[in-house]
């Protein structure tokens, strides 16, 4: 009790900063929860819940989050569990919002309760369910109800246990509307020099004939890319007197929804800017479970959408309205055009009539984005030129060395790139003959490889510390090894008092927008993550970025540290820091951080190790300080 006497005394000096408006929980929500956990729920109980929530699973490689956070945390002895204490603490810190969406927490609780909370649990809406006399066999029935977060259930749940009302969740968005009416109005920031010459570019290549009307838009992350690829498709279109449809293709919800806003922006401001233009602009969305618009203008689709059609595992549309749709269409634009190498997009742009493999080509242009206008391997950089006619349009204005440029110009940040020189245990490749073969054949590590590393002990603990040297006001974005190396880490930085969450592709999508909002506006100090932040990710002020995880894959290390990348004349920062781990792995010159040794040093970058930050593991009380502040 008198832990939790000191609990309730640090809450009520609280930084009041510190309220939850988005998908981070607020000091005294969190407080509250684990407060509640303690009080309600055993031990034992806990560590059940814990167990199922992490899983066996057939894999014996693939260590548990737990795992990962206690064996960071011991010093002396290597412990694979936390102790019972830290049970409830660590449940909130792992889950977040949305900790009440695992079931068997839920029946604990539900187990725990006194017997009108049981009963007001159970005869929720007076359906209370036929049999479950028992106290177990209503647990369960409580546990087993659907569960929709931010619905009145979700709500009904945690008010009747006292729990802090965010633990209903955050509801799913409604989905935007699948047409827009477009008035022109809102301005915009003129375009820089280099993207009006890459506009003209882009519409003479448009404009071309068959066989010199594809290419491949290319600028740095950072540098308006999308904004340079709306404006010259808008100004293509109001040049034809047929006024062609365009339709825009992506490979992530994120990236669609960015590209219907750019489309808004655009053409809200071409009115202020030119008095001839006062029509409509119709843009549809074709993604997720949205059915084929009937006479848009614009058209932004997802390739799974696009894939699923051509496929007819698409309940919501049928091919052959596709095919009619294809008919309105002057152009297709391919964003993120480095991925079309793959099968899906081969199908579903032939389905469309656009051959991208053979040497002669389709009448219809097609204009590739991507600030990585390349493949791993040589061959699939060739086949992707040659689907563009081999041609790439990047701005002579800006010289030989563009990135250079954009950051003298200051549209670019500064990078200040640290490499940490760890040397921990060796990492071998040649332990495991699956991991030789994988590395032979697709030149990059494997999946378990991988799992290997992000469950270092001593790897971990100089990443921890690394990271708690950084200042909290720097919003910092970590890119793990796996999953569960990048949830780990964010239980870990907020065990240390950091304000950290983790997004992964297993995160739901309302709460995974919030976190990322709430990174955006400052809530969040570092979002770590695993596959989820490289593209369609837009947070100008982002002052660190680090790379937990090998790769040689030059693509991949591009997107990651283009996180940061952009400057403050586009509202970002004028240096960000690029934080690289050297590991002591077999092929380490085949990294993709060493192919960039030139691309920092050209650009007076520096090189220098950070200061350690001395770490211990907290005791008791400033464990109760971080748990409630």
């Amino acid at each position: 009790m008198e832990r939790r006497v000191d609990l309730k005394r640090a809450v009520r000096h609280a930084d009041p900063d510190q309220v939850h408006h988005h998908g981070r929980l607020s000091a005294d929500e969190r407080f509250e929860a684990v407060e509640s956990l303690q009080r309600r729920v055993s031990s034992s109980a806990l560590r059940t819940v814990v167990n199922r929530l992490e899983g066996s699973g057939t894999n014996r490689r693939r260590r548990p989050v737990e795992w990962i956070v206690a064996e960071t945390e011991s010093r002396r002895r290597v412990r694979t569990k936390l102790p019972d204490e830290d049970l409830a603490e660590y449940l909130v810190d792992r889950s977040g919002i949305d900790l009440l969406i695992f079931a068997p927490l839920r029946e604990a609780l539900a187990l725990s309760a006194s017997d009108r909370e049981l009963k007001q649990l159970h005869d929720y809406a007076g359906t209370s369910i036929r049999g479950s006399r028992m106290r177990t066999s209503k647990a369960a029935a409580i546990a087993e109800r659907r569960w929709a977060p931010g619905k009145s259930w979700p709500h009904h749940f945690v008010e009747v246990l006292g729990l802090p009302l965010v633990f209903a969740g955050l509801p799913g968005r409604q989905q935007e509307p699948e047409t827009e009416q477009v008035t022109p109005f809102l301005p915009l920031k003129t375009l820089e020099d280099f993207q009006q010459e890459l506009m003209h570019d882009v519409v003479a290549t448009l404009e071309g004939e068959p066989g010199a009307n594809r290419g491949v838009l290319t600028l740095p992350t950072g540098s308006g890319k999308t904004r340079t690829a709306v404006e010259s498709l808008v100004r293509w279109r109001l040049r034809s007197p047929a006024r062609p449809g365009i339709l825009w293709l992506t490979q992530s919800e994120e990236l669609c929804e960015q590209a219907v806003q750019a489309f808004r922006e655009v053409w809200f401001d071409l009115g202020r800017r030119s008095r001839k233009v006062r029509d409509t602009l119709q843009i549809a969305r074709l993604w997720g479970d949205r059915s084929i618009p009937a006479d848009p203008d614009v058209v932004v689709a997802s390739i799974q959408k696009l894939h699923a059609i051509w496929r007819g595992t698409d309940d919501g549309a049928r091919r052959q309205e596709l095919v009619a749709l294809m008919e309105r269409f002057g152009v297709v634009v391919i964003d993120e055009a480095h991925r079309m190498t793959a099968p899906s997009y081969t199908r579903v742009l032939r389905f469309l009539g656009i051959e991208v493999t053979r040497k002669r080509s389709s009448e219809l242009p097609l204009l590739g984005l991507t600030a990585t206008p390349f493949r791993r391997i040589d061959q699939e950089t060739r086949q992707l030129a040659r689907s563009f006619h081999s041609r790439l349009l990047t701005p002579t204005s800006l010289g030989p060395d563009m990135v250079s440029e954009l950051r003298r110009r200051r549209v670019l940040s500064q990078p200040d790139h640290i490499v940490v020189d760890w040397r921990g245990p060796e990492f071998a490749m040649d332990s495991d003959p699956q991991y030789r073969e994988h590395f032979k054949q697709f030149q990059d590590f494997h999946p378990q490889f991988l799992q290997e590393i992000g469950q270092s002990r001593e790897r971990n603990q100089e990443l921890l510390k690394r990271m708690e040297a950084l200042p909290e006001d720097w919003p910092t974005l970590f890119f793990g090894c796996t999953v569960e190396h990048a949830v780990a880490m964010a239980v870990l930085l907020r065990r240390k008092g950091r304000r950290a969450a983790s997004v992964t592709g297993a995160t739901r999508g309302s709460t995974r927008r919030a976190l990322i909002e709430d990174f955006r506006h400052g809530g969040l100090s570092v979002l770590c993550n695993y596959g989820v932040l490289t593209t369609g990710f837009d947070a100008p002020r982002v002052r660190a970025v680090v790379i937990a995880r090998p790769t040689t894959s030059p693509v991949l290390y591009e997107q990651m540290i283009g996180r940061g990348m952009r400057g403050p004349r586009f509202g970002g920062t004028d240096v960000c820091l690029v934080m690289d781990i050297a590991d002591n792995i077999e092929f380490h010159g085949k990294l993709a951080y060493t192919r960039y040794r030139g691309y920092w040093n050209s650009h007076q970058t520096v090189h220098r190790r950070t200061p350690l930050s001395q770490s211990r593991p907290p005791t008791r009380s400033e464990r109760a300080e971080r748990l409630a502040g």
